[in-house]
């Protein structure tokens, strides 16, 4: 998850570099971008944030 949450990063940050006004015209803030990230890395780590696995089976 904490990989997910780096790679995710990454992209912002390059599309940042190269593509700053299509970003702003998606409605991305970019000063609130690192809050965010830093309170995803803390919701992983305290274990509040991960992952779940849903099954559905239809009865016959």
């Amino acid at each position: 998850m904490l990989r997910m949450i780096d790679q995710i990063e990454a992209r912002l940050n390059l599309l940042r570099m190269t593509a700053p006004e299509r970003l702003t015209a998606t409605g991305v803030d970019l000063e609130a971008a690192p809050a965010v990230f830093e309170a995803a890395r803390a919701a992983v780590t305290d274990g509040a944030l991960g992952y779940a696995l849903l099954v559905a089976v239809k009865s016959p």
